[in-house]
């Protein structure tokens, strides 16, 4: 019995070594697409959890994605966005995702405008820009450095 605790505790290891490791590697070597939802995830539980949005926000009855390229437009096929509709909401949420490539660099822009949803005024809005790939770096140690440190 006394064997078998450490064996346990080293298949836990094993096991959770693997995991940030396929984790890792699958964020890292991903389409773009699914870095997108994975990315947009996250920075939209960073804004709920930031306090800074409006509280009709959580008021929202319709969820509206614009894909502002043929690309993106590709991309909102694939993903699920990550902000739901409320049933009975009194307002509309218009999101427009735009990709965007500067010098290798790929990302993405996402527009959101909060709207009334009976008169359609706007009552709310920012943007915010996702980084999905950057260019390749001729050192693939610094780019692995970069990963965890940017």
């Amino acid at each position: 019995m006394r064997r078998r605790v450490p064996l346990l505790i080293l298949c836990f290891a094993f096991g959770l070594a693997a995991y940030t490791l396929l984790d890792f590697w699958s964020a890292r070597n991903a389409p773009l697409y699914k870095k997108l939802e994975r990315q947009w995830i996250e920075d939209v539980d960073d804004l709920e959890a930031s306090g800074k949005l409006p509280k009709e926000w959580h008021d929202v009855g319709v969820v509206e994605t614009i894909g502002g390229t043929p690309e993106t437009k590709d991309w909102l096929q694939r993903i699920e966005v990550p902000i739901k509709p409320h049933t009975g909401g009194h307002y509309k949420l218009e999101i427009l995702v735009v990709a965007w490539d500067e010098d290798g660099k790929k990302g993405a822009l996402i527009q959101y405008d909060l709207e009334n949803a009976k008169t359609g005024a706007t009552t709310w809005e920012t943007g915010r820009t996702l980084i999905l790939s950057k260019p390749q770096s001729k050192d693939p140690w610094k780019a692995a450095l970069e990963e965890f440190f940017p």
